[in-house]
């Protein structure tokens, strides 16, 4: 499979303050432990960033580094699903998007793998999305196939901009915690950072 990593990054951030896509963990930006993870398995990388952004020569440096393309947001306002359908109109012929959110630092290229059909897969859906321990289904960490972008263009042209509602109109492929509840870490895959707390609480974890 064909895959287009595209990193969602460069919002308002409006809880945490700041652009948290820059937060320091580990002594790298919260972004680069996200595209560590996601290169092996992409042919391409796209960072996808809102237009006011405050810092795009920061993101234009960043994206030079990794060989990615730096995507602006054709949809300001909109939340996600914008940056996704961004993306999704970014890929190639039969290449999908393996969107994933800038606060996840502690996703590994092991998990991503799980998202991805095995080639002997006979009907591959259109979306792929993990659900993390509680049952709740995780958007921003999912695969998407070009299936995926007139659903998601709908959705935009009606207002509705909750991501999850493309789980209803295309078909969907969960990856259950019980399906990769035996990796290393498991229940800090999908953990996200989007308050001062959420990072503070995460600095302090004995796990780290």
């Amino acid at each position: 499979m064909k895959l287009l990593a595209a990193i969602q990054a460069g919002g308002r951030s409006r809880r945490m303050g700041q652009d948290k896509a820059w937060l320091d963990i580990k002594g790298r930006p919260m972004i680069e432990h996200v595209l560590t993870a996601a290169q092996p398995l992409a042919q391409r990388i796209a960072i996808v960033i809102s237009q006011p952004t405050p810092e795009p020569n920061r993101y234009a440096a960043l994206a030079a580094k990794w060989q990615a393309d730096l995507l602006i947001d054709a949809y300001d306002h909109c939340g996600p699903l914008g940056g996704i359908v961004t993306a999704l109109r970014h890929c190639k012929e039969e290449e999908s998007a393996l969107i994933l959110a800038c606060d996840l630092p502690f996703l590994t290229t092991e998990f991503l793998q799980l998202l991805i059909p095995h080639p002997s897969s006979l009907i591959p859906h259109p979306l792929t999305i993990p659900e993390d321990r509680t049952g709740r289904p995780q958007m921003l960490c999912g695969l998407y196939d070009a299936g995926c972008l007139p659903f998601a263009e709908q959705l935009l042209a009606e207002n509705k901009l909750r991501v999850v509602g493309l789980c209803a109109l295309v078909a969907t492929q969960t990856l259950r915690w019980t399906d990769y509840a035996h990796l290393a870490n498991a229940e800090r895959l999908l953990l996200n950072c989007n308050t001062p707390d959420d990072f503070r609480t995460d600095e302090k974890s004995p796990t780290k």
